[in-house]
């Protein structure tokens, strides 16, 4: 190649360079400029808007109401009776036991009418004990009744067998007697026929003259004899006849034994019955004196838990009505908050839902709880008061709420803040509800991008409260989004830079 050539080359190749050099520094200048002129085009529109960043937090839907504290098991105790103020055992603050002596009430009308009843038990138990040796004594008469009877008894079945036995033997006798009887009127019938033949003999004979007559007048004699020793035999066969029959239908004379058995279970039921009345008496006594006593013990006030004393409405010395306040008690270790609610209110409210109590007034600490019963039923305002309720009377449910813990500090009437969490989301992106812009039926919130321009961001929306909604979906933490200003409204775009917070607001907040 030739040296002008070459030279040719080199010089071309020197106003390439700068050409090239040139072009750069003109683009850097025009870059330089329009990003001049941009800059300042932005400034001219930056919107100063609030900036808020995006964190986790809590959303709850609740519902606020006033209630009274009250301790657990809280009562006043009320007189039993008519009757004085004798003596106080305690006094306002003191830690109380179950079955403590509270206070004394006097009854001097309820003692005297408990010593007569006494006195009159102790005299219907003399009467009893008297009844009952009486039925003692009838029990061993009815006893000693059945045992003569039982042996008089006995004694009259032998006299009968005896009296059996004699009779048997008699009628035997007479039975005998009497075939030897019918023996002799045969007999005597027969020496009767002998004497008559013998005399018809002699009547022949001395027809005949064999015999003299004076010798057949003997024969007449002797049976006339005969005959009358017949009559005598049959007479005496009648006697015979008639004993034996008397014997067979003798009666047995024999006394029966006494039964005083009867008089003795009559006399017997009679105590026993005069008996069971006197123990009835006893008891319907006893009865009473049992409710004398217990109306008497009424008078001794004792507490019927274990607590403190909170209130005392009367000095020894007073003068009561059955029904008036004497004390009020309650139970330290539970503290419960009764609310009236609306029954707006009360119809979203169930049992155990969780419950913030706060004292009211500045820098209140809450305390926990939760509800633990809730009426089925609306009151009157006036139903406590005795008032009569009409149509215009407002009416509440009333309802508890227990805290979990005795905070030791709620004064018992005071009056406190009770929010009541209806539902709750723990640890969800929440944001405060002035930023959410409806755009018909979907939502969406102003978010700043990495240009610091503004851009519309759609979102999920799930829980809300009064003051934050929770954002299920479209936005996560760290995220930045702008506090719609009052005065100009924002555009996809705009350029936002952050408006300086109110320093008085800001130590306020």
């Amino acid at each position: 190649m030739s040296t002008l050539d070459y030279q040719a080359k080199r010089a071309y190749q020197r106003g390439v360079k700068w050409l090239v050099v040139m072009t750069l520094l003109t683009g850097v200048s025009l870059a330089g400029v329009a990003l001049y002129y941009k800059l300042q085009k932005k400034d001219a529109e930056a919107v100063a808007a609030g900036l808020q960043k995006v964190e986790l937090g809590t959303v709850e839907n609740k519902i606020s109401e006033g209630g009274t504290v009250e301790l657990g098991g809280q009562r006043t105790i009320k007189s039993p009776t008519d009757s004085a103020v004798e003596q106080i055992f305690v006094k306002v603050g003191d830690p109380i036991i179950r079955g403590q002596n509270l206070i004394l009430l006097r009854s001097t009308a309820g003692e005297n009418s408990l010593r007569q009843k006494q006195l009159n038990i102790q005299k219907q138990e003399l009467v009893i004990e008297r009844n009952r040796q009486k039925v003692e004594e009838a029990q061993n008469k009815l006893k000693i009744a059945k045992i003569t009877y039982k042996n008089g008894l006995e004694k009259y079945q032998q006299q009968v067998k005896s009296k059996q036995i004699s009779q048997r033997i008699e009628i035997q006798k007479n039975q005998a007697q009497l075939e030897r009887q019918q023996q002799k009127v045969i007999e005597a019938k027969e020496d009767l026929s002998l004497a008559e033949a013998e005399l018809n003999k002699s009547n022949n004979l001395l027809e005949k003259g064999f015999i003299p007559a004076t010798e057949l007048d003997g024969k007449k004699a002797e049976i006339r004899l005969k005959e009358a020793n017949l009559k005598n035999e049959k007479l005496t066969l009648k006697n015979n006849i008639f004993e034996l029959e008397t014997s067979q239908n003798e009666f047995l004379d024999v006394q029966l034994p006494s039964n005083n058995i009867l008089e003795a279970e009559v006399t017997l039921q009679e105590v026993e019955s005069l008996l069971q009345q006197n123990l009835s008496e006893l008891r319907r006594l006893k009865v009473e004196y049992k409710e004398e006593k217990s109306n008497l013990q009424n008078n001794l006030v004792t507490s019927p838990l274990d607590g403190v004393v909170l209130n005392i409405n009367v000095k020894p010395g007073d003068g009561i009505n059955r029904g008036n306040d004497l004390i009020t008690i309650g139970d330290p270790n539970q503290e419960l908050v009764q609310l009236r609610l609306s029954t707006l209110n009360a119809a979203q409210i169930k049992p155990n839902q969780a419950a913030r109590i706060t004292i009211i007034g500045p820098d209140s600490k809450p305390f926990s709880g939760r509800v633990e019963q809730v009426n089925r039923q609306a009151v009157s305002e006036n139903a406590n008061s005795g008032q009569s309720s009409s149509s215009s009377s407002p009416v509440t449910v009333p309802a508890t709420v227990r805290l979990d813990q005795p905070t030791r500090v709620l004064i018992p009437g005071g009056q406190v803040s009770v929010e009541i969490i209806l539902e709750q989301q723990k640890d969800v992106i929440a944001i405060n509800t002035e930023l959410i812009q409806s755009e018909g039926k979907s939502s969406f919130v102003w978010k700043l991008d990495a240009n610091n321009q503004v851009q519309k961001q759609p979102v999920t929306l799930g829980l809300k409260d009064l003051t934050k909604v929770e954002i299920k979906s479209g936005l996560k933490v760290g995220d930045t989004l702008v506090i719609p200003p009052t005065d100009i409204p924002l555009k996809p775009g705009m350029v936002i830079i952050e408006e300086e917070k109110d320093k008085n607001s800001d130590s306020e907040s």
